[in-house]
């Protein structure tokens, strides 16, 4: 990966042949030297995996980093696969294979992947030598390799039958599409923010008068933390068991540069402070209402097959970001806490300015530091983490290459292999936006992907750091957000993002958890000032800036 310095311009250049569009929904900054290095094999060995199995035409994203930011292109499937592909395609609506996917993930993968990361928690790399860490940061390292191919491994499962729904329901009706994957709410708690965990020390904290006070009592947030970890009762267990389990997830990213949870207490807090208050987890799930209200906006003919594609959509629905949470998102927060603990040892010998410098290093670069023969210099990874924190993906141009050729015609494929393909291309086309006119400074426009309307105070957010300014009904306004800022969510009143569509984390996050969500604006957060009021159209896609 490139690095230029934040005092020069960036040079974009393809990084190989082809059309190569930018991932801004998923990295809306520059990502760390070490990411930008273990990412992208996975991504495309994990993507290949299910193509397969599903019987696209495509073999994969080819992904890469060009200065840091994100670019994929897809790689056609080779013309000798071309029969078995088609003969995979028949069997994926007749027998609904993302059921056997879930069924595996369930089974097998996830709990599989709770036990690999918890065992590697249970070493403090704080009392290692230096050869012991060393061999435990590969550790941690292959875990997340591993991690990273298996999210994407599960890719189709988690967006085919939503993107086989919206191509149907875009042929049946024109209404806002928004407001048909709002009838999905309800089928996937951990995206709401909602964990038997917190559930569990929210009682806790309830039933306890000192833990209330505790709480309240105006103490730093790491230092309340500390308190409840150490209560030896069952308050100090739910406390313990609820921060193993979010504590070293990536808070809001799926860069390993990226803070954990852990290191932004504040965000925590207050997100317990709200569990407390709530007593229960809100209820948004649908209502039979109001299915039957969109369900009447459907030709008649079409209602029976409008149920079932319905039912695969939302039992598919918490897939899309378990599919995250359970595997390099927390892998990802593992890996950094060893770095994280190597690069203490560096920084206390003034090799690097700070802990955290460490992962704007390649693997090779960290084996060099480690050893002591080598490696980058303390400025040059300083130089590293001011460029990431500097530079936005709206500021780097949202194409490189080959300008885009439309898809090839499909006429006389196989019907199967048709849905298939349009699936999976209504289901990309969601994930992000193109750029909308905000030339109206009053209204800043975007894609409605949640309905509903809310009025608030603006809370931009450019960094995890601005996470603990979020107060309870504030309205975010960022980049993107990842699979990882569900454990803040419930916060929140209402979501706008500079990048996205319909199938963006933002938008699926916001439908769940019942709050208005506006995504792909492209410049909100340079148009809407922090502490600005504003009133979210979920349905309209409109942001109107309110007169203080």
């Amino acid at each position: 990966m490139n690095s230029p310095t934040s005092s020069a311009p960036a040079a974009f250049e393809a990084p190989g042949p082809g059309s190569w569009s930018i991932d801004a929904a998923h990295f809306p900054r520059p990502v760390s030297h070490f990411q930008a290095e273990i990412h992208p094999p996975g991504i495309t060995s994990g993507f290949l995996d299910c193509a397969r199995r599903y019987g696209l035409l495509i073999d994969t994203l080819d992904f890469r980093f060009v200065n840091g930011f994100a670019y994929s292109s897809p790689v056609p499937a080779a013309e000798a696969e071309i029969p078995a592909r088609f003969r995979a395609a028949e069997d994926v609506f007749r027998n609904k294979i993302w059921r056997e996917d879930l069924a595996r993930w369930d089974r097998d993968v996830k709990p599989a992947s709770v036990k690999a990361h918890q065992a590697l928690l249970a070493v403090d790399p704080a009392t290692l030598s230096d050869d012991e860490l060393m061999t435990y940061v590969e550790r941690c390292r292959d875990n997340l390799q591993r991690m990273i191919h298996q999210h994407h491994s599960f890719n189709l499962a988690a967006i085919l039958p939503v993107g086989d729904f919206m191509a149907h329901v875009g042929a049946w009706t024109s209404l806002p599409m928004g407001e048909f994957l709002a009838l999905t709410r309800g089928s996937a708690p951990e995206s709401a923010g909602s964990f038997p965990e917190m559930d569990r020390l929210a009682e806790e904290i309830r039933n306890n008068p000192d833990a209330r006070e505790l709480l309240e009592s105006g103490q730093a947030s790491a230092d309340i933390l500390e308190l409840l970890c150490n209560e030896l009762n069952s308050l100090g267990e739910a406390t313990r068991d609820y921060l193993g389990v979010v504590g070293d997830r990536l808070l809001n990213s799926l860069d390993t540069g990226e803070p954990r949870a852990i290191e932004v207490p504040d965000a925590l807090i207050a997100r317990i402070r709200m569990a407390v208050e709530q007593h229960e987890h809100q209820d948004v799930a649908v209502t039979e209402a109001d299915v039957s209200r969109l369900r009447e906006k459907i030709p008649s003919e079409h209602r029976a097959q409008f149920d079932e594609l319905l039912d695969e959509v939302r039992l598919m629905s918490r897939l899309r970001d378990e599919r995250g949470f359970y595997s390099d998102v927390w892998a990802g927060g593992v890996m950094r806490r060893a770095l994280l603990a190597a690069g203490a040892r560096l920084a206390a010998e003034s090799r690097i300015e700070a802990a955290a410098h460490l992962v704007e290093a390649s693997y090779e670069e960290i084996q060099a530091l480690l050893s002591r023969t080598g490696g980058p210099g303390a400025v040059e990874l300083a130089e590293r983490a001011r460029y990431r924190k500097e530079q936005r993906a709206e500021n780097a141009p949202a194409e490189l290459g080959d300008p885009a050729s439309p898809p090839p015609p499909m006429d006389g494929l196989p019907p199967q292999v048709i849905r298939v393909m349009t699936a999976l291309g209504t289901a990309i086309q969601s994930l992000g936006a193109g750029p909308q006119d905000n030339r109206d400074s009053a209204v800043v426009k975007g894609i409605g992907a949640s309905p509903g309307t809310y009025s608030g105070i603006a809370r931009v957010i450019d960094s995890i750091e601005d996470l603990s300014r979020l107060e309870q009904g504030d309205v975010l306004i960022t980049a993107a957000t990842t699979d990882s800022f569900n454990i803040v969510l419930p916060l929140l009143g209402a979501i706008v993002t500079n990048a996205g569509g319909l199938l963006s984390h933002a938008a699926i996050v916001g439908r769940e958890y019942g709050i208005p969500s506006v995504v792909g604006t492209r410049n909100a957060t340079a148009q809407i000032a922090d502490g600005t009021p504003v009133t979210v159209d979920g349905t309209t896609g409109e942001v109107r800036i309110d007169a203080p």
